[in-house]
């Protein structure tokens, strides 16, 4: 039942909506409709990439379609990791597997931490957050 609900959610401005074929109903998101629970990494392809796991069970390689990306989060004093999935849906990426993808990590040209997933470099830091 729940990935029939996460099927039909879609974004449409600042809100989340079920699109149903009789109606359309508001859905109230505090942060992210979905949670990032779980990584792999492939390492058998020319591109090696970092796959990451919805809590539905959705799977999305860290990628210019599915980047992931910092947001700072006022209310609780914090920067928060996010990965945008299906129909640009944002999903937040548990603590759990971010200090998994922060054990991956190297150092950029700019001196930035992060991860690099099929071709792309993925910062896991602000670079206004840097002290230098």
């Amino acid at each position: 039942m729940v990935r029939l609900f996460a099927s039909m959610l879609e974004r449409r401005g600042e809100r989340y909506v079920l699109v149903t074929p009789d109606q359309v109903l508001r859905v109230e998101v505090d942060d992210a409709p979905f949670v990032i629970v779980d990584m792999e990494e492939c390492t058998d392809s020319a591109s090696p990439g970092i796959v990451l796991i919805t809590n539905i069970g959705e799977r999305f390689a860290l990628g210019p379609d599915h980047p992931l990306y910092l947001r700072d989060d006022d209310a609780r004093n914090e920067t928060r990791a996010y990965q945008r999935i299906r129909d640009a849906l944002p999903a937040l990426i548990h603590r759990n597997v971010f200090y998994r993808l922060a054990e991956l990590a190297h150092t950029n040209a700019d001196g930035l931490m992060g991860v690099r997933s099929c071709g792309e470099f993925f910062p896991l830091e602000r670079a206004d957050h840097m002290f230098g």
